[in-house]
């Protein structure tokens, strides 16, 4: 390729040909907007058609257009594009430049054109108006937009990748625009502006970051100082009031993910650009559940659940706290059984973990696998395992898949019992059925297969091994019932359901968490899954309570796993400093 190719970048770092079509798609954007601002009638006509076609506040599609509205704040965007760039850096240093001209662009002509928003004109009643009506004058350009493209422009630029991505980012930006028209925040003309400017912003604070990088930013000591002004974004955007209630669970997603993303940056302020790139994947999931809630929860979701909480007796709570421990106790056992086997037959001179190790293994693994995305929490099985008892990675790995195997097989049996359809009789046969085939027809089929193929029989004497007692089985159905019977029965309090409808509930919600690709600790598709759930078994009870208690229930499982470890490292420790000699000044158990 010559040096005179037009894809060669410019001195900024952007191609010519990108540059231009940049030009010309804000510039059309802006006079578009200018055209139709000068001619009200067409402004308000066109106004109103996409107002109404959009659904209003009565439908689910409130929570979508308001948690979009509720992504484009300048608070949000920027904890997105702080949480999505690791690696290069580049939309990181954008910010620097990206922050105080977009605020210049939205506010300056916002005060020159003075132009009164849709609530101030038209009259009540005309129009659908989602959260509350704004009737300030400064409707001219819609911030919204403008940041939703700036936020994208950066982040196209910055990150590269393929061009669907890239394109996906347009897309949510233009899903941002149309819902200032859909709750009757913005004009048309309003939108029109601001995505060209956003446009514009956008290229140009590209180009400056490129001009000028801030390689300072580098530092340790900077990543650090980032990483607090994350977490500090992370409570504002809790606090900050929108005037859209209906989109809380989008603040409560995106403050969740600025959190993640603040520690881990603080965590790897030391190591090399991209060492925590798996937390860029947070953003679209936890926007998607976000996003997901609202819709689900509409209006009214305090109200509900207030009131749902208040049908629940005093005594449920801890009685189901007390279950859900029983179930952690379940799997503890099944560790140190795993363990405590393979220890005396490779390490019998070695100590393996005991019950109370085994306890702190599981808690620990658990809270990493509800705080990381992705389900890379679960790295943490084979480091402690390594760390604390030098058992091999390979060895520790194989046994993580077991497990999983073991409580995915488990959990579908249970799927079929609780979700499939026909009479409850024939899927107990059907259940009964299966666990009789695998325990009579698989270990000979298996046999079989490693005749014909010798690898599989070095595979499953390595996966399998000591693996295939009862006591294991028995452990992992006992654990999932007794932690479907605690969940099951609170959403079944909660909602006002029968017992097996709320345990047929809460099974799916498990079902759900296991998906590899969510927000941290399953936000938004562990409530779809509930809410799904009772859609098919016919629940008589309304979607929104329905979704409200499922939160609530997710929340009782998550705040328990969060808290547990807290109190049995405290008892462990308070324990540890009451049998110590007097004499013994160490610290720690």
């Amino acid at each position: 390729m010559s040096d005179q190719s037009p894809s060669r970048p410019s001195a900024s770092g952007v191609a010519p040909h990108g540059w231009a079509l940049t030009l010309a798609v804000a510039a059309l954007l802006i006079l578009a907007g200018v055209w139709l601002h000068a001619r009200p009638a067409l402004n308000q006509s066109l106004f109103l058609g996409l107002n109404h076609a959009a659904g209003g506040p009565e439908r689910a599609t409130a929570g979508l257009w308001a948690g979009l509205s509720v992504a484009g704040l300048g608070l949000s965007a920027t904890m997105m594009v702080l949480a999505a760039d690791r690696t290069r850096r580049l939309a990181v240093s954008a910010l620097l430049w990206g922050v105080p001209l977009t605020w210049l662009a939205s506010s300056l002509p916002k005060a020159l054109i003075h132009s009164p928003r849709p609530a101030a004109v038209l009259a009540s009643g005309t129009f659908e108006v989602i959260g509350q009506p704004l009737l300030n004058a400064a409707s001219m350009p819609s911030g919204h937009s403008l940041t939703a493209f700036v936020a994208a422009t950066v982040l196209a630029g910055a990150l590269g990748g393929a061009a669907w991505r890239r394109g996906l980012l347009f897309v949510l930006a233009a899903a941002v625009a149309f819902s200032r028209i859909a709750i009757g925040a913005h004009w048309p003309a309003d939108v029109l502006a601001g995505s060209g400017l956003g446009l514009l912003v956008g290229r140009l604070t590209l180009a400056l970051a490129r001009r000028w990088p801030a390689r300072w930013l580098n530092r340790p000591a900077a990543q650090r100082g980032l990483a607090v002004v994350e977490l500090g974004l992370s409570v504002a955007l809790l606090l900050q009031s929108t005037g859209l209630p209906v989109a809380a669970p989008v603040q409560w997603a995106l403050a969740f993910m600025g959190l993640g993303s603040g520690l881990s940056r603080w965590r790897h302020a030391s190591a090399e650009p991209g060492a925590d790139q798996a937390v860029a994947k947070l953003v679209l999931p936890s926007l998607g559940a976000g996003l997901l809630l609202a819709m689900l929860l509409r209006e009214g979701l305090g109200e509900r659940l207030l009131a749902a909480l208040a049908q629940v007796p005093g005594w449920a709570w801890p009685l189901a706290v007390a279950g859900l421990w029983g179930s952690y106790g379940l799997r503890a056992e099944r560790l140190r059984r795993e363990w405590g086997t393979w220890g005396r037959q490779h390490r019998p001179q070695d100590r393996m973990p005991s019950l109370a190790d085994s306890v702190d293994l599981f808690l620990t693994h658990n809270a990493a696998l509800l705080l990381l995305p992705m389900r890379a929490g679960e790295a943490g099985y084979p480091w402690l395992l390594h760390r604390r008892f030098g058992i091999p990675v390979a060895e520790s790995v194989r046994s993580l898949v077991w497990l999983r195997l073991q409580d995915a097989l488990v959990l579908g049996l249970l799927g079929l019992l609780g979700l499939a359809p026909g009479p409850f009789v024939l899927r107990l046969a059907a259940v009964a059925g299966i666990v009789f085939a695998l325990w009579a027809v698989l270990p000979r089929l298996s046999r079989q297969l490693g005749q014909w193929w010798p690898r599989w029989q070095a595979l499953q004497g390595t996966l399998v091994a000591h693996r295939g007692d009862l006591s294991g089985w028995l452990l992992c159905v006992g654990n999932w019932l007794l932690k479907l019977a605690v969940l099951g029965g609170v959403l079944a309090l909660l909602a006002g359901l029968p017992v097996w409808q709320g345990w047929s509930a809460a099974l799916a919600g498990e079902l759900a968490a296991a998906l590899p690709i969510q927000a941290p600790a399953g936000l938004g598709s562990y409530e779809a899954a509930i809410w799904a759930a009772g859609q098919w078994v016919g629940a008589a009870v309304s979607p929104t309570l329905l979704a409200s208690s499922a939160l609530a229930v997710h929340a009782l499982g998550f705040v328990t796993a969060l808290l547990t470890p807290l109190l049995y490292r405290a008892l462990s420790w308070a324990l540890a400093r009451r049998v110590r000699p007097a004499g013994d000044s160490s610290v720690g158990p």
